[in-house]
């Protein structure tokens, strides 16, 4: 053969190759350029799902609308047709709790038969009140074992334990749960639809990704959910504090040949200690120091009730325990069981020396004698309010009569001061107690309350306060 036609054949030939060479460079390049057309895409949409995240953290949108843009970002992201977010909950047992679902997000859980017959809207609706185990189940093992699931199509016996639906055959899911640090927060899902291409390894991939950025949101936003919650109580409370420091007594009265001073530190921003003084005639006045059982905000309402029984019982009856008598009947019943209220009630006649007190199971009151100066503890017999429903307290409780002379003074405290501690645990205790009253009885009613406040204060140093501390001290002019 000529070598003119060999070299054309060979020509030809490389020419051939180099066009095939070239077709199939034009198509990788094609298929690169897909798939970089894809994966922009896709960081696209996680962009926009972050910034959506990040959104609704820095203006605060609230919980619920933050679960469904989880879930209808989620789904977005990884191409599903459904996705949905459960959270833990230990309340009413442990448990996973719908917090929000798309849609047309098929079960999760298994479904009682008569189910079955519902429509989607119906089903969305029950589903939306139906919590999952956290032992049991898909969503209950992934939560349990902490490890992501990607089912493929789901089949009875295979990837799905008990019975299964007609809406839940063939369908894909991803599962993963939603951990911050040590805290698991739930479970997070992502569905396809029967009949469609499963979720492959890529899309998994990225799922994980967004079920961890998901997990840093819900965190930051219960975060930021509990400090405002706890501002919010904070401020209720000191509003309710400022409430219940209006119904203490501002000023003591004038009750003629008697003067008082009183004091009350909560050990809390509420109270369950109070004191008050209820004109019941034109001689006649009574001084009350009492303490609910507990502390905090329940006390201080049990508080209140007593405070407004008693006055509104108190008037015009001149015996102390006839009037603890009745407001013992109003309380009992409305009282929990835990709770109970010890109380020292003193009616005072401001034109004589003569003092009626009636114990409710309080701690026992002190009386200084200038004339002696010696201190008398009143124990008279006495049951607490909110224990008996009215006729042992009734038996039990009496009123006790004594006398006051020129310089006298009568001390009644909550067992807040005699049981402060301080640091290495010693407690106040009541010999300290009765020797600073002797100390600085002969001072009068004032000095009293300031010197045996000072005292508490030095003796428990750095130690905080545990219980409420209420004084009031009664002095015979």
């Amino acid at each position: 053969m000529h070598p003119l036609v060999y070299f054309l054949f060979g020509f030809a030939a490389a020419a051939a190759v180099a066009w095939v060479l070239r077709r199939r460079g034009m198509k990788q390049i094609a298929s690169l350029e897909q798939e970089k057309e894809e994966l922009l895409t896709e960081e696209s949409r996680m962009f926009s799902f972050l910034n959506e995240l990040g959104e609704n953290l820095a203006h605060g949108r609230g919980m619920g609308r933050l679960h469904v843009d989880i879930v209808n970002g989620l789904a977005r992201v990884v191409g599903a047709d459904a996705g949905a977010l459960y959270l833990f909950d230990q309340r009413n047992g442990p448990a996973l709790v719908p917090a929000a679902l798309t849609p047309e997000c098929p079960a999760l859980i298994e479904l009682p038969a008569e189910w079955a017959v519902l429509s989607r809207t119906m089903m969305h609706s029950h589903l939306q009140l139906r919590a999952a185990s956290s032992t049991q189940g898909l969503l209950g093992k992934c939560y349990a074992s902490q490890s992501p699931v990607n089912t493929g199509p789901i089949e009875p016996g295979v990837n799905w334990q008990g019975p299964l639906a007609p809406s839940q055959a063939g369908m894909s899911v991803m599962v993963a749960p939603v951990t911050s640090g040590s805290r698991r927060l739930g479970i997070i899902a992502a569905v396809q639809d029967a009949g469609k291409e499963p979720f492959t390894g890529h899309e998994f991939e990225i799922f994980r990704s967004v079920a961890e950025q998901c997990a840093f949101a819900l965190a930051s936003a219960m975060t930021q959910q509990e400090a405002m919650d706890k501002r919010r109580m904070e401020e209720e409370l000191r509003s309710a504090s400022e409430v219940q420091r209006i119904l203490l007594p501002k000023d003591p009265p004038q009750l003629g040949d008697y003067l008082i001073a009183a004091a009350n530190t909560p050990a809390k921003v509420m109270s369950g200690d109070y004191y008050d003084f209820i004109l019941l005639d034109e001689d006649h006045a009574g001084v009350v120091i009492a303490d609910v059982s507990g502390k905090g905000f329940p006390a201080s309402l049990v508080m209140a009730t007593c405070r407004a029984l008693l006055r509104g019982m108190a008037e015009g009856e001149l015996s102390p325990s006839a009037a603890l008598g009745r407001v013992n009947r109003r309380l009992w019943g409305d009282v929990r069981e835990d709770m109970f209220i010890s109380l020292a009630y003193c009616v005072i006649d401001r034109r004589s020396a003569s003092v009626t007190l009636s114990r409710a199971g309080h701690d026992a009151p002190m009386l200084y004698s200038k004339r002696t100066g010696e201190i008398t503890t009143i124990k008279s017999p006495g049951l607490a309010l909110g224990v008996d429903s009215g006729k042992v307290f009734e038996r039990v409780t009496k009123d006790h009569s004594f006398e006051m002379e020129s310089g006298d003074c009568l001390l009644l405290y909550t067992d807040g001061i005699n049981e402060a501690m301080n640091s290495e645990g010693d407690e106040f205790g009541t010999d300290r107690l009765l020797e600073t009253f002797r100390r600085v009885a002969p001072n009068g009613a004032q000095a009293v309350v300031n010197a045996l406040e000072s005292a508490v204060k030095e003796f428990a140093g750095s130690q905080p306060q545990h219980d409420d501390i209420t004084l009031l001290v009664v002095q015979r002019k």
